[in-house]
């Protein structure tokens, strides 16, 4: 199986993208030899990668992601530097959420995580204090729920137009498939975006993000594009 492919822009530039298999494997050799420090490895992207693979349809590629991310806690729990709790009750949460060998989780929620991570190391960043309350207020991570919806959407504060679209950004890039549109419907999350769309107020920006959002989710779920057309909106005219 080729592990990477050749892209060329408009621009005539190269690009190279590896798949994930490949990085996974690549991040394995690298966790259980040891020739990087966890600290180093959690604060890049490719730490990401590794959640996003519990995502994954081929339970070869989770088995090794779930491996990844059991060597990762304890490496964790052996080193010491300032970001240490926060990644560490990260990674305990998850492991104390999956309650099947090899369980496949929601892209929504593995992105989410991802993001969180990400987060962690941004202690000046906007969003840094929800997302430690976020972490701190529950033992288990709900892999049937939209990750800081309402704190974000419903935020209060003086950035609440910034965490609106902050959290819309991050719903277009998460939601993948048939089970992640179930969720955004469990929490109903598309008729709150409608009332947001159409409400005094909105920016521009908002504005995109929710009907990218309703665009999205209709192509990947009829279901959820008849729920849209039951709410009124017509996807066409977005």
């Amino acid at each position: 199986k080729q592990w990477y492919q050749r892209r060329v822009r408009a621009s005539g530039t190269r690009v190279v993208s590896y798949s994930t298999e490949y990085i996974l494997s690549l991040l394995y050799h690298i966790l259980f030899r040891g020739e990087v420090e966890i600290r180093t490895i959690l604060s890049q992207p490719i730490a990401r990668i590794v959640l996003l693979a519990l995502s994954s349809y081929d339970d070869v590629t989770r088995c090794v992601a779930y491996a990844c991310v059991d060597k990762i806690s304890r490496m964790i729990g052996e080193e010491k530097f300032k970001e240490k709790g926060m990644c560490q009750y990260l990674f305990e949460m998850l492991e104390n959420s999956v309650t099947t060998d090899n369980e496949r989780l929601p892209h929504l929620s593995t992105y989410f995580m991802g993001r969180i991570l990400q987060g962690i190391w941004s202690p000046g960043g906007a969003r840094y204090t929800a997302i430690c309350h976020f972490l701190l207020q529950r033992p288990t991570f709900d892999f049937g729920d939209v990750p800081l919806f309402y704190s974000m959407f419903c935020s209060a504060t003086d950035r609440y137009k910034q965490d609106q679209n902050w959290l819309l950004d991050v719903l277009c890039a998460a939601v993948r498939d048939e089970v992640d549109c179930k969720i955004l419907a469990r929490r109903h999350v598309l008729p709150l975006c409608l009332s947001q769309l159409y409400a005094p107020g909105t920016d521009k920006l908002t504005g995109k993000l929710i009907r990218r959002l309703f665009v999205k989710v209709s192509e990947i779920s009829s279901k959820t594009a008849r729920e849209l057309t039951e709410l009124g909106v017509s996807v066409k005219d977005l």
